[in-house]
């Protein structure tokens, strides 16, 4: 009988309806947890890719246990009511537990940074890795049927989790902070698992699968390891592509808060539609094998003719106009407001051109090959289940081994591949991956037809006339600046010196697509720099963020500096500047200056009793993705305590009432300057005389360090002019202004917050 006449079919989309805001629930936690844990363990890729391994290594461990067990039991649907349940329950604590956990181990080294998010997330992403084995356990009654069943499972899920993840990038973590959104997500698994509950308890709902085998499903074409082993290359390719879609994009819409979301959204919806296109497909295909193979394969050919569209875009002078514009004035979603006599007034025609400004590239990125990789494991499933009753086994199995290869693929494109290959190559050495997947037919078909030999040979064709290693991000640089650049990959990012005549005579700093330094310098850092150096007459510095290494270059002529500390998040930005930038080379070169490759935070907290005369924190904007790490309350107060005797802070910033009044409410000393805030634990006061000296030392014996126009601008009696107001100022003309905390990012999820209409300076 067609699923459409079962007497399960409405049974099924009941609990179809009830996993979409499973798998939504799901994506929101997995957001706020990594947000909560990179506080403690850092920002850096490798304590991110730690994480997300641990998150997903449970999620694995859960798919084999309920695949263990989801054919002994009866009640499924009860039981997995009781599981969403449990994930609640887990999750309504989980922000507490994560802070008091990561409160006693931050700074940790990072193998115990795995073993603790693993440990920590074990519960509650076991659990929900068991969910899709128990519910294909229950609905899966007919082997013929499989296929559509465990596709709509399957995508249903997926597109819940991609939802959830635009509900909580741009929607939830604004409003409610990651506390309220947590709570979100537990109030949709306790939704699902009453709903679950109650379908089983009421007779009528009831689901028992018919243990029926037909004799055409009895055997697998080939065999069940092979199954495993092809399951585990789909996840190490899609992962491996998906964390490249994040390099790229990262550089073309910026690193915000809002790339993560919008990128995963896409590529959820595009796996989920396939998932459930392709789950019918399987089960009306004579030849399963053969359409895994021409899927994957496809899923190749579409991601190159996508990579290569983005490229023939950089050499279509119409385009050009538009890429240098993203690169001036950083691509990100724009406040979807007018200003009007009445104020600010929301507009929809505003949101909508700037959503799809921003969200065309990942479509034109994401989108199409998505569509294609979401038929992989639902036919990979289809393939294995030979039997109704083993079903939820076989799906156990399935998607543990797709889940141990995207945790594979994670690790090795992060640590390996970007670093070493750049984006280009690994384009082109994951996409050769997927012809491995022809081996699963060499043996198995006589008659291999012209597609065997046509779809590698088109595969080949478009690695060849791909862009070569650097030459995507070179092309870009040059179209977005009208200067040639030099392209270096990190595990971190992507950083770029553009350059007027030689690399050696670097021009601009450009990470991740954004501007962060000029040669020569035109003295915006050495001002906050200075103001900071003539109110704490510092011996011990400590910088967090290397920038350009101006700023640094510029303490070390300092009078009386006998010690800098540079933290700088991406390990290979000091190697890069050293060999290329002059004003680099001569900090680096100075005894009194170590480098630190590390999250700032992190190294606060692993070295806890550190004390400095200045803590100065040069990040880049308040709308890159974790910002809010070094400007939260949590934050200062982490400065505030390693400040020395009358230590001072000072932090740059491009936002001036937010991140002033955060600070003012730490620390009971403050002075806000235009881009910049000063403020300490004793009275402030400025050292005229220090500074004098200072500017007369720096700018005779240090001309070529900056423009012309620097030199007037650090004066000091300039520089006061700059001046706000004192601490409390700042508390009252911000009076109303939320705080920023750990747990509410403001800054970074802007999104749907009018423009604030308080003037800078006091009355």
């Amino acid at each position: 009988m067609h699923l459409t006449k079962s007497k399960n079919y409405s049974r099924l989309f009941i609990i179809a309806a009830l996993f979409l805001l499973s798998g939504a629930a799901g994506l929101i936690y997995q957001i706020v947890w990594h947000r909560l844990l990179e506080i403690y363990f850092g920002v850096t890729m490798t304590a991110i890719t730690l994480i997300v391994a641990a998150y997903m290594a449970g999620l694995g461990l859960g798919s084999l246990l309920g695949g263990r067990i989801a054919h002994r039991l009866q009640r499924v649907v009860l039981i997995y009511g009781i599981v969403e349940i449990g994930i609640a329950v887990f999750g309504y604590f989980s922000p507490e537990l994560i802070h008091w956990i990561g409160q006693r181990t931050a700074g940790s080294p990072y193998p115990l940074v795995f073993l603790l998010s693993f440990a920590l997330l074990l519960i509650p992403t076991a659990l929900m890795g068991m969910t899709l084995p128990l519910l294909t356990q229950s609905f899966v009654n007919r082997v013929e049927i499989s296929g559509q069943v465990i596709g709509l499972l399957y995508g249903i899920n997926t597109l819940g989790a991609g939802l959830g993840a635009l509900a909580a990038g741009y929607f939830l973590v604004g409003w409610l902070g990651f506390d309220g959104t947590t709570q979100v997500a537990v109030a949709l698994n306790i939704l699902v698992g009453i709903g679950a509950v109650v379908l089983f308890e009421n007779k009528g709902h009831v689901v028992r699968a018919e243990r029926i085998d037909t004799s055409s499903e009895t055997a697998s074409s080939i065999p069940y390891n092979t199954i495993l082993i092809a399951a585990f290359l789909v996840g190490f390719i899609n992962l491996g592509f998906e964390m490249l879609w994040f390099r790229v994009l990262g550089v073309i819409n910026k690193g915000t808060a809002y790339g993560f979301p919008s990128v995963l959204f896409v590529f959820l919806a595009g796996l989920a539609i396939g998932g459930f296109f392709w789950g019918r497909k399987a089960d009306q295909s004579k030849d399963r094998v053969a359409l895994f193979w021409k899927l994957q394969l496809g899923s190749g050919i579409v991601i190159m003719l996508s990579w290569l569209l983005f490229w023939a875009a950089l050499h279509y002078p119409p385009l050009h106009d538009r890429i240098k514009e993203s690169f001036i004035n950083p691509q990100q979603p724009i406040l979807p407001f007018v200003k009007t006599e009445n104020g600010f007034v929301f507009s929809r025609r505003v949101m909508i051109a700037n959503l799809f400004e921003y969200f065309a590239p990942i479509l034109a990125l994401v989108l199409p090959a998505s569509l294609m990789m979401g038929g992989g494991l639902p036919l990979l499933d289809r393939i294995a289940i030979t039997s109704a009753s083993v079903s939820g086994k076989r799906v156990g199995d399935v998607h543990l081994a797709n889940i141990f290869g995207s945790v594979m693929g994670s690790l090795a494109i992060s640590f390996v591949f970007l670093s070493t290959l750049g984006t280009e190559l690994t384009f082109k050495v994951l996409v050769l991956l997927s012809l491995a997947f022809t081996s699963l037919i060499w043996s198995a078909r006589k008659n291999l037809g012209r597609q065997f030999y046509s779809l590698p040979t088109l595969l080949i064709a478009l690695l060849l006339i791909a862009p070569r290693q650097g030459a995507f991000y070179e092309k870009l640089y040059y179209v977005a600046t009208d200067l040639p650049a030099l392209v270096h990959e990190t595990r971190e990012s992507v950083l770029a010196l553009g350059y007027k005549e030689t690399p050696s005579a670097p021009s601009t700093l450009w990470i991740g697509g954004i501007q962060n330094s000029y040669f020569p310098t035109y003295g915006d850092y050495e001002r906050s720099a200075f103001t900071c150096a003539g109110a704490s007459r510092p011996r011990r510095i400590l910088i967090i963020g290397l920038g350009g290494s101006n700023t640094a270059y510029f303490l070390t002529r300092m009078p009386g500096v006998e010690e800098i500390t540079i933290v700088e998040l991406m390990e290979d930005l000091g190697a890069l500047l050293n060999t290329y930038a002059p004003v680099a080379q001569s900090t680096f070169a100075d005894p009194r200056v170590q480098y630190v490759a590390d999250d700032g935070r992190r190294y606060l907290y692993a070295n806890p009793n550190e004390k400095y005369d200045m803590i100065f924190i040069d990040p880049l904007y308040s709308f890159t993705a974790g910002h809010n790490n070094l400007y939260s309350r949590e934050a200062m107060e982490l400065y505030r305590s390693h400040l020395a005797d009358g230590g001072i802070f000072c932090g740059w910033m491009n936002e001036r009432h937010t991140i002033p009044a955060t600070a003012a409410s730490v620390f009971p000393y403050l002075e806000q300057f235009r881009d910049w805030v000063v403020a300490g634990n004793h009275p402030i006061e400025f050292d005229r005389e220090y500074m004098t000296a200072g500017y007369t030392s720096y700018t005779e014996s240090n001309a070529g360090i900056f423009a012309d126009a620097a030199r007037e601008s650090l004066k000091p009696d300039v520089i006061f002019l700059e001046y706000i107001g004192d601490r409390a100022c700042i508390l009252e003309k911000d009076k109303e202004t939320p705080l920023l905390t750990d747990t509410h990012p403001r800054l970074e999820y802007y999104y749907f917050f009018p423009p604030s209409k308080r003037p800078i300076r006091c009355d």
